[in-house]
């Protein structure tokens, strides 16, 4: 479930990092914006288990919400007591901060003439959206249309520089552990 189709291509595309397409099947709700997700993803979720579905996933971005609250609300909606397989994401301000974590797979997913700069902290970025839009004007003077050009990005993107953001690290270890079940990726040794 998430707010937007979008979002649900990112999330399918980020999953065939992790295992081949033909491996596991995406069933999805999706919100046309956060209020509606908010307020169906109690039935949204109880269908998809009916469904057959055994992993249950709720997206929905913090925007400029507190995340506590957010967080507090979603559970309400979807509580781990009913759907034990359950996991809500809530990427810092916007999906797109995850995007944001791989220069390369923008500068490819664009065909820009370079890379564009890294962003050390891509979750501090405000309006993520905007600032991709920005990236890619200024260096070769493309529009950047998020339902369209999101997909394109995540096709290229790297699971080890998504890792860097903060809001990825839980789904991605639930991922691993519940998912798929596979073991982390080793600690790299510093030298």
């Amino acid at each position: 479930m998430a707010e937007d189709q979008s979002d649900i291509d990112v999330v399918t595309l980020i999953l065939e990092k992790y295992a081949a397409k033909n491996l596991f099947s995406v069933k999805k709700f999706v919100g046309n914006g956060c209020g509606k997700l908010r307020n169906k993803c109690g039935a949204w979720a109880k269908t998809l288990v009916d469904s057959g579905c055994h992993h249950v996933m709720l997206f929905h971005d913090l925007d400029r919400s507190d995340e506590k609250t957010l967080r507090a609300t979603l559970e309400a909606k979807v509580p781990a007591k009913d759907f034990p397989s359950s996991f809500i994401v809530i990427p810092t301000e916007e999906l797109e901060a995850w995007l944001l974590a791989d220069e390369v797979a923008i500068q490819k997913a664009f065909s820009l003439s370079k890379t564009p700069k890294r962003i050390a902290d891509c979750e501090k970025v405000p309006s993520p959206k905007e600032h991709i839009g920005k990236i890619v004007w200024q260096i070769d003077k493309k529009r950047y249309l998020n339902t369209v050009h999101n997909k394109k990005i995540a096709e290229h993107i790297q699971l080890d520089n998504i890792r860097r953001c903060t809001s990825f690290k839980s789904l991605d270890s639930h991922i691993l552990a519940k998912v798929f079940k596979k073991k982390p990726p080793a600690k790299k040794a510093s030298t």
